[in-house]
């Protein structure tokens, strides 16, 4: 981790040169030259790419009351660092999810989509998060989205905790087994 670049609330506008220096187009107290930067931000980034439109959530961690955003730059690329607040219920039920099983993820996509018509019908909620550098799904179906949508969160939390009891498992054994 490099030195720490603070923009304040106003998004981070960052691009490479050619030459592979980054600058800011408003210009911080200091411009990281690694691939994660420091924000005076809170709340979920997006990166904005100002030349085809496209969205996508940035990989992303809490850290000391600042954000740590990873960003991959290509020559001549520029992308916005926009930080959208993170509210509403399924935020809050993720958040205490979470918070009572001490597993934090990046949530890397939420989709919903409509499996049936009518007065009850249903919805599926799909999550993608990313844990320790992998990415793990989760689905669930129900008329009420937060519901599904928390449904889905806890299938993703309880595949993490499934993969690390397994590696425990296969470590004791190892640990275990003569050589």
């Amino acid at each position: 981790m490099g030195p720490d670049c603070f923009v304040g609330q106003l998004p981070a506008v960052l691009e490479r040169r050619q030459d592979d220096v980054r600058r800011d187009r408003r210009p911080p107290e200091r411009v990281l030259g690694l691939d994660t930067l420091r924000l005076a931000a809170q709340g979920r980034p997006e990166l904005w790419d100002p030349d085809g439109g496209g969205r996508r959530t940035a990989s992303a961690r809490a850290a000391d009351g600042a954000t740590d955003v990873e960003l991959e730059l290509g020559p001549w690329q520029a992308l916005h660092v926009v930080f959208e607040p993170g509210d509403g219920p399924l935020d809050a039920a993720f958040k205490a999810i979470e918070a009572a099983t001490g597993i934090a993820v990046v949530l890397r996509k939420f989709e919903v989509h409509a499996v049936s018509e009518g007065e009850d019908a249903q919805g599926e909620a799909r999550v993608y998060v990313e844990y320790n550098h992998k990415t793990y799904r989760g689905a669930s179906v129900s008329t009420n989205i937060v519901e599904s949508g928390t449904r889905a969160f806890l299938e993703v939390i309880n595949r993490i905790e499934l993969a690390q009891a397994g590696a425990r498992v296969r470590e004791e054994r190892s640990a275990t087994t003569p050589a």
